[in-house]
């Protein structure tokens, strides 16, 4: 005769199989989470977008001036042209997570890039540095140029060095704004002709330059190394100019060269008599060349948020921005679509005397 267990025994033995697999449930759950947690956390390779500050360029910055002027009187002006900025991360040197990207996907004022498509493969931290800084010098530097040319202030060309590389072969030796005058006691035209000049060097042993600085020529013997199969002396060189005034621009910890545009309308403005806004608050983005035209930046709309936090209600996009300005633009905000300085100046003066953009072209006009 086979022995039943009792009832409170098949309850037990009932209970202890369901506390199991409920363990074992919490257990798996936990241990997903955590996975999840640990996946979530891991450096990936993106890059992503947020709006940055809105920078008043007729205003202060840090407790700083932006524009100072001497040389020339500098006229009161009013109401706001601001330069627009983007917060990136997921750089060298900035990794980014994958919970972060996970968040930003979900964020419509954000953006989410593969990082090849704004960094080039290989580059460090302080390389990225060095040409954000030198696009930020190189576009405060046509910017003046612009408004010079505009107000028919004659200047000459030179080529500078726009920035040096922290801890690079010739860190210590040259310093940003440097005007290069000779190389191996040879002179060029261009800053691309200096450069093949300096490249054919032998990596290794030091260039003889000729600089002038603060006014003052001197020779400097520039060490260099060897980088990618090319000497290298780790500086930019670009085009620069030889102004009858001085103009500085201070905006630091700001990189890049998409605030020429506004760097150009701002020196015009304060070289001339009355408010070009009108008062009004005006914000934009673009690039400047030295022959007026406005070039296409990238971050177009995380400016606009960014802009539109600051209180500006009109902004000017480049003509080549349009296809990602158009279905994006924030609330009560106007933008007008420039391609020239030429088209920038306008705007601003239809702006300042109407306190309207109506007749100004648009990105879907």
């Amino acid at each position: 005769m086979t022995e039943r267990p009792s009832a409170p025994a098949r309850r037990r033995s009932l209970f202890s199989r369901v506390s199991r697999r409920t363990a074992v449930t919490w257990a798996s759950l936990l241990a997903m989470c955590s996975l999840l947690l640990v996946g979530l956390s891991i450096p990936v390779p993106y890059v992503v977008e947020r709006p940055g500050p809105a920078i008043d360029v007729l205003g202060s910055y840090d407790g700083e001036k932006v524009i100072t002027i001497s040389g020339t009187e500098q006229h009161p002006t009013d109401g706001a042209l601001m330069m627009t900025t983007v917060s990136v991360d997921g750089g060298p040197g900035y990794p980014v997570r994958a919970g972060e990207v996970v968040a930003a996907w979900f964020d419509p004022t954000q953006t989410v890039l593969p990082r090849e498509l704004v960094f080039p493969a290989g580059q460090t931290k302080q390389e990225t540095s060095l040409r954000n800084a030198a696009d930020m010098t190189t576009s405060q530097q046509d910017a003046v140029a612009m408004a010079l040319t505009e107000l028919g202030i004659p200047f000459t060309r030179e080529i500078t060095i726009a920035g040096v590389l922290e801890g690079g072969p010739a860190d210590g030796v040259l310093e940003p704004g440097d005007v290069v005058l000779a190389v191996d006691g040879e002179t060029r035209s261009t800053a691309a002709e200096y450069q093949k000049l300096t490249r054919s060097a032998p990596a290794g042993q030091d260039i003889a330059m000729r600089i002038r600085r603060d006014g003052a020529e001197q020779d400097v013997a520039v060490p260099t190394e060897s980088a990618d199969g090319a000497t290298r002396m780790g500086v930019v060189l670009a085009p620069g100019y030889d102004f009858p005034i001085d103009v500085k621009l201070a905006v630091a910890g700001v990189g890049g060269p998409s605030a020429g545009t506004m760097f150009a309308l701002a020196v015009y403005d304060e070289l001339t008599p009355g408010a070009l806004t009108g008062g009004q608050k005006i914000a934009g983005t673009g690039t400047m060349n030295d022959a007026g035209e406005v070039g296409a930046i990238g971050g177009i709309r995380q400016k606009m948020v960014g802009a539109r936090d600051e209180g500006a209600t009109f902004f000017l996009a480049p003509a080549a921005n349009c296809d990602h300005v158009v279905g994006h633009v924030p609330d009560g905000m106007s933008v007008v679509s420039v391609a020239t300085f030429d088209d920038a100046l306008q705007a601003v003066e239809t702006i300042g005397s109407t306190g309207s953009a109506e007749g100004l072209p648009t990105c879907t006009s």
